[in-house]
């Protein structure tokens, strides 16, 4: 059965019903999996989750252009494990018609996510700096562009509790010099208002021996497009997307 035959199954939520489960405080964990895995996966959710469904699709498209200092700052906050790092982003949702500029403030275990709503411009207008400033210590007139990402989404909602589950996949990577697909790797996001480990797809996931990884689509995209830039702490679980979809040799 293919993932659009499975997806048909959930009863399905819209995004003022989805309201209650905004969590833009929340904790984020992250799973890696391959696309066979999760068509196994789906159908032991049925009964738990609702689907998002927006304009009748239930795979929405998201583009984002991620912004950075010249050195990658925020690249190697991550590398390097900081426990208080942040990424700034422009997010467009297109089947909602939305488009955001976002800052993801991590703090050990929580994520706490502030934006405003406006269209992707650069160089940024007045109001767009101004609000970056509130949050990060960089100077916003010093950031720049470094890579776009597009990806394909699946939302699921648990019908009872307050937690939303990501589904992401068809992860494309550009930047001015190169592109990257990724067709096979899946990206699950768990996100919730505490962590709960044994909520119904954190318990089937280890079940299944599907464990949480550190994973970030950024660094992801910044690794790809870069073969110069440094990723030793990240070398394991780039070994295992690399078991999903062999994309390039390791030195």
């Amino acid at each position: 059965m293919s993932l659009q035959q499975q997806l048909d199954k959930f009863s399905p939520i819209d995004l003022k019903q989805m309201d209650r489960v905004k969590l833009l405080k929340r904790t984020d964990t992250k799973y890696l999996l391959s696309k066979t895995s999760l068509i196994e996966l789906l159908p032991e959710l049925l009964d738990h989750y609702f689907a998002l469904e927006i304009k009748g699709n239930r795979e929405a498209s998201y583009q984002t252009t991620y912004l950075d200092t010249e050195n990658k700052d925020y690249y190697f906050q991550h590398h390097q494990g900081k426990p208080k790092r942040h990424k700034v982003r422009f997010r467009n949702y297109i089947e909602s018609d939305l488009s955001f500029l976002e800052v993801k403030l991590k703090s050990k275990e929580t994520t706490d996510k502030k934006r405003i709503s406006t269209p992707f411009t650069f160089p940024m207008s007045a109001i767009q700096e101004t609000f970056l400033q509130k949050w990060i210590p960089e100077n916003a007139t010093d950031l720049k562009q470094i890579l776009q990402n597009t990806f394909s989404r699946i939302t699921l909602v648990h019908k009872t509790d307050e937690e939303r589950v990501t589904i992401d996949f068809n992860l494309k990577f550009e930047d001015q010099n190169s592109k990257v697909d990724l067709a096979e790797p899946i990206i699950i996001e768990v996100k919730q208002s505490g962590v709960n480990r044994n909520s119904r797809i954190s318990t089937l996931l280890r079940s299944k021996q599907i464990r949480p990884q550190r994973l970030s689509k950024y660094c992801i995209g910044c690794i790809l497009l870069d073969d110069k830039l440094k990723y030793n702490r990240f070398k394991s679980r780039l070994l295992d997307l690399n078991k999903i979809q062999k994309i390039w040799n390791f030195n």
